[in-house]
């Protein structure tokens, strides 16, 4: 069960949340600070910037591209499976880290330069445009 509020809200959330507990049972209340989920701009530059650049470079379709980096950086372990992070549940800060290892891996591995977010301009995106044909 999660609730959302805000400082001024607590009082309230606290008389929500007695309502669901139960005598005789034991709980753990987690609380932590919201943090807001990747941003339409961090979505934007990694599909048009970073995925573009590694299906260009690699031959893969964009959808291939994603799962490539997503598998090689998102993937955790649970229940003695594998399994791969979606990019929709990273926070800002995690989706930023996430492109930092994919600039990183793409540079070190393909030698490819990946521009920061406040690098891209229009002419990068037209150079982009112009040179692989999309």
């Amino acid at each position: 069960m999660t609730f959302k509020f805000s400082h001024s809200e607590f009082e309230g959330a606290c008389k929500k949340l007695a309502g669901y507990i139960k005598p005789g049972n034991s709980y753990v209340i987690d609380i932590h600070k919201a943090s807001k989920k990747r941003s339409l701009p961090q979505n934007k530059y990694y599909w048009s910037v970073i995925v573009d650049l590694f299906a260009q470079n690699t031959g893969y379709s964009k959808e291939e591209s994603h799962q490539e980096l997503a598998g090689m950086f998102l993937k955790y372990e649970a229940h003695g499976k594998e399994f791969v992070r979606s990019t929709t549940v990273l926070n800002t800060l995690e989706f930023e880290q996430y492109t930092e290892k994919c600039r990183m891996w793409m540079s070190e591995m393909l030698g490819i330069h990946v521009p920061l977010p406040n690098e891209v301009t229009e002419e990068f995106l037209m150079q982009m445009k112009n040179i692989y044909n999309y």
